[in-house]
């Protein structure tokens, strides 16, 4: 493998401290005025954000998320990432935030709402939720794989961050307990960010992540942007970590595939589901919540 190139992060922050007050449980009509955040689109500040020399150094830009619509105690909101939108949905729970908030991160191709029903089940225990889909979620209409699975992730980490650094314009979000879930090929993005900004992140929920991805991780131009290698970056990841798999067609059927994993992992917990599937959905995908919850509760 070649040495991943290092890149310096630059992260372009809008310099304006408003918060969306239509984020909280105001009416979503009241202000800041929703044309002014609209209009809002250049990010006018850059901030430094401090990332061990190991890990990659990346540059892009956010600029302020809006909310498009409110429907109950969720917002349809769109972050933005070097001006692309990134559609996604926050949930809220009862009570006075700011809460603890889940960042899931889709499978491959996975729709927006994919994982609503797990995002409700988590706002009932009291999380907020943050559901997205990345700019490059959407299948071709080929219906094929991505051709550069390398540039395709590091695409998806990128809008992942953005996600991540958004969080503070939402008053409901405790950006000091966020928690990242990622499914199947989200748990392969997930593993990435959380390891790179685990100063930002408390933990992670990988939910039958596709630790295979590595192995097909081809790059345009043979420009490698991440490391391959996963097993020893795993190593250096010190935040709690929990994998969940199932015993219906999921990865986990295979006895030897977390094994590297568990064994990189510094801290990290191993749950097979009884009858569940990779998609992990019904009571299985409830019962995976719930142990979640718990398990975050034990982390501190």
């Amino acid at each position: 493998m070649r040495k991943p190139a290092i890149f310096k992060i630059l992260i372009f922050i809008v310099a304006t401290a408003i918060l969306l007050a239509s984020c909280t449980s105001k009416p979503v009509n009241s202000k800041p005025n929703r044309t002014a955040v609209e209009n809002e689109r250049k990010p006018i500040k850059e901030r430094m954000i401090k990332i061990e020399d190991e890990y990659p150094r990346f540059e892009y830009s956010i600029s302020m998320p809006i909310i498009e619509k409110t429907e109950g105690r969720s917002r349809d909101v769109v972050f933005y990432r070097d001006g692309g939108a990134i559609h996604g949905r926050l949930t809220v729970p009862k009570g006075q935030g700011p809460f603890k908030t889940i960042i899931i991160v889709n499978g491959l191709y996975a729709p927006l709402g994919r994982y609503s029903d797990k995002a409700a089940h988590y706002a009932e225990h009291g999380y907020a939720v943050i559901e997205f889909l990345c700019q490059n979620g959407t299948p071709p209409e080929s219906g094929d794989d991505p051709e550069w699975l390398g540039n395709f992730i590091v695409d998806q980490i990128l809008d992942l961050y953005a996600v991540i650094d958004s969080c503070s314009y939402f008053a409901e979000v405790d950006t000091s307990n966020l928690y990242l879930y990622g499914h199947s090929m989200g748990g392969m993005v997930a593993s990435y960010a959380g390891t790179f900004r685990q100063d930002d992140i408390k933990g992670l929920i990988l939910v039958d992540p596709s630790f295979y991805a590595p192995d097909i991780m081809w790059f345009e131009n043979d420009i490698e942007l991440i490391t391959t290698d996963i097993y020893p970056l795993f190593k250096t990841c010190k935040i709690p970590v929990v994998i969940f798999t199932g015993t219906e067609g999921s990865f986990g059927e295979d006895p030897e595939f977390f094994k590297p994993a568990l064994a990189a992992f510094p801290n990290v917990e191993f749950i097979v589901i009884e009858g569940a599937t990779h998609t992990m959905d019904g009571v299985e995908g409830e019962h995976l919540v719930d142990l979640s919850v718990e398990l975050i509760a034990s982390w501190g």
